[in-house]
This record gives structure tokens, C-alpha cells and sequence, in this order.
């Protein structure tokens, strides 16, 4: 009997869709491969959920399509794995269209001077990296790092 309570609790909740996606574990690596298979710009934002900062720049991204559209780049959100959970429900409340992974520790390692969010880097669809800031970006700091 109890089983069964459990079981019909799960697909409750499964119905209510409360169980957000896990997200992959990438490194730098993959984050090189994932820039190259794009014939456009790639922008990488290291953000945090919990980080009002992050969450504007993530909203003004997700808010303007045109803007990706119109320069052709791919958004590609990364967190650490301490925010994974959280940043599992937030892309999902919040209706992120964008491909989110989490970073490996030496991901972080290797990308980041200072551990602080949000940290915004540009590759071209070669894969090497061509800009990088730290802060919260506007559409024309974005504008200004792709071109």
C-alpha cells in the first residue's frame, strides 16, 4: 500500500511538472566543440540563479530573440555545480530558450580570473575566444563583444 501512495505521489508531481531537467557536466573542451559546430557567434554567460545580476541579463537575452536572430549567435548558459538544482527550476521557471549546462570545477578553473558572476565570453564558430566581461552585459555591451 505504501508503495503504491508513493508511486501515485510521483506521478502527481510529475504531473504538476515539477521536476526540472539535470543538466550535463561540460569542460572546456566542450564548450570549444560546442562553439565550432555553430556557424555563428557563441556567447557563454557563467551566471548563478540566485544572482540578480545573472537573472537580468539571462531575462534580457531570453526577452530580445531578435537581437540572437539578427547577429546569428547561440546562448549557451553554465553554472557550478553547487547552483545546479536550483538553476535546474529557474531555467525552467522562467522559460530560458537557451542551452544551459553545468561547469566541471576545472571548467571554472581554467575560464574564470576571479569567481564572480556573471562572466560573459564570446567565441567564433572556430572555436577561440574573442571577448570577455565580467558584470551583467546590455544588449549594446553584447553588440560590442560580437562585432
Amino acid at each position: 500500500m505504501r508503495t503504491i501512495t508513493v508511486l501515485i505521489f510521483a506521478v502527481f508531481l510529475l504531473s504538476l511538472n515539477l521536476f526540472a531537467e539535470p543538466l550535463k557536466t561540460v569542460d572546456t573542451k566542450d564548450i570549444v566543440n560546442l562553439s565550432k559546430s555553430f556557424k555563428g557567434k557563441t556567447v557563454v554567460v557563467f551566471w548563478a540563479p540566485w544572482c540578480p545580476h545573472c537573472m537580468r541579463e539571462m531575462r534580457m537575452l531570453r526577452n530580445n530573440p531578435d537581437f540572437i536572430k539578427k547577429h546569428n549567435i547561440q546562448v549557451i548558459g553554465i553554472t557550478k555545480p553547487a547552483d545546479e538544482r536550483y538553476a535546474e527550476s529557474t531555467i525552467k521557471e522562467e522559460k530560458f530558450p537557451f542551452r544551459f549546462f553545468t561547469g566541471s570545477v576545472a571548467l571554472h578553473k581554467e575560464m574564470m580570473k576571479i569567481d564572480a558572476v556573471p562572466y560573459t565570453k564570446v567565441y567564433n564558430s572556430k572555436g577561440d575566444p574573442e571577448d570577455e566581461e565580467y558584470g551583467s552585459q546590455t544588449l549594446e555591451d553584447l553588440e560590442l563583444m560580437i562585432n
